[in-house]
């Protein structure tokens, strides 16, 4: 078994949008040039955040890379049409020349659902409503179609078409079991939110999603890989920062040092230390949970865009390696 590796930035926004873009550009195409396997983008609807459709976005990485796969983290799909979903990775599919997947998701914030004009009390029922209608235009399906969460569809051909067939769907999670449950009973591949908790808590979660019919499972996780200890704990303010609540009305954690420093124990859920601390994390969390891929959230919290780009060589050249080697 191959373990895929690779990064994600849900994109928190810290300064000049447009030099934030550029950034978050250059980061998808430095994973690519390190040889890592998956570059992720998420969406979000608030000030916090600068990117609200990772298509463009991605894209962009595309036309400056040729290996690396191209994935939101995630797609709102409580909120879109799913002829839009389709027809946008499509597209995204034909520009990478085959390298686009759609991560679903239903929304950890309010936000786009008075956006989008819909009613956040029924968000899981319009998720598996369009979850079903996106997985219908993906294989083809132009049989009619009906629902409560968008006018019906008459029989009408969807284009373009993706390169790949079928295109990749995966269903992303924090850790609801009505989630892991809906994605292993779909048959699709699962990426599980490790941002807390022990390997214990996720091993009951993929245990379902495995009862349920799943088979991939992948890892979103908290990364930061560093010269030495000292500069791992130095980064408490930065994560801090990310996860705390921006605005009185957003959500948010605000993390203790406590904490931080239970979180970067060895059996814990940070993947923030030396390459080779990360890599044993890593390797005994396979371990505990096998795992298909792991996507580590790479530039949080404002962190100095070089200990950024050092952070994602580690991954690339180091880490990487170390973690494969237990798949072989």
């Amino acid at each position: 078994m191959t373990i895929e590796i690779g990064v994600s930035t849900l994109t928190d926004l810290h300064g000049d949008p447009a030099r934030r873009m550029a950034r978050i550009v250059e980061l998808g195409v430095q994973a690519d040039e390190v040889g890592l396997d998956v570059f992720g983008v998420g969406e979000h609807h608030s000030p916090d955040f600068l990117v609200s459709s990772p298509v463009p976005v991605l894209s962009a990485v595309a036309a400056r890379t040729g290996r690396i796969r191209l994935t939101s983290a995630v797609t709102v799909l409580s909120v879109h049409d799913p002829v839009r979903v389709y027809q946008d990775f499509a597209t995204l599919d034909l520009i990478s020349g085959g390298r686009a997947e759609i991560t679903t998701g239903r929304s950890a914030y309010p936000d786009p659902f008075p956006l989008f004009g819909v009613d956040i009390n029924r968000y899981d029922e319009a998720f598996a409503e369009r979850l079903d209608l996106l997985l219908r235009l993906r294989d083809g399906d132009t049989a009619p179609w009906s629902g409560r969460h968008r006018a019906p569809l008459v029989p009408a051909a969807v284009v373009p078409r993706a390169v790949q067939q079928p295109l990749p769907v995966w269903i992303g999670a924090g850790g609801s079991p009505g989630s892991v449950l809906r994605a292993g009973a779909a048959g699709l591949p699962l990426i599980l939110g490790y941002i807390g908790g022990t390997p214990d808590d996720l091993r009951r979660l993929v245990d379902l999603y495995r009862a349920a019919g799943g088979t991939r499972v992948g890892l979103a996780v908290h990364f930061l890989a560093t010269a030495t200890e000292e500069e791992a704990r130095a980064a408490y303010p930065h994560y801090r920062e990310f996860l705390r609540p921006k605005r009185p009305e957003s959500p948010g954690i605000t993390v203790s040092p406590a904490a931080w420093a239970d979180g970067l124990r060895p059996d814990r859920h940070l993947m923030v230390g030396t390459s080779e601390q990360i890599a044993e994390k890593l390797r005994l969390l396979h371990k505990a949970v096998p795992f298909d891929r792991v996507q580590a959230l790479v530039d949080w919290g404002d962190l100095p865009a070089e200990a950024v780009r050092a952070s994602v060589h580690r991954l690339g050249t180091e880490v990487a390696p170390a973690l494969r080697d237990v798949a072989e």
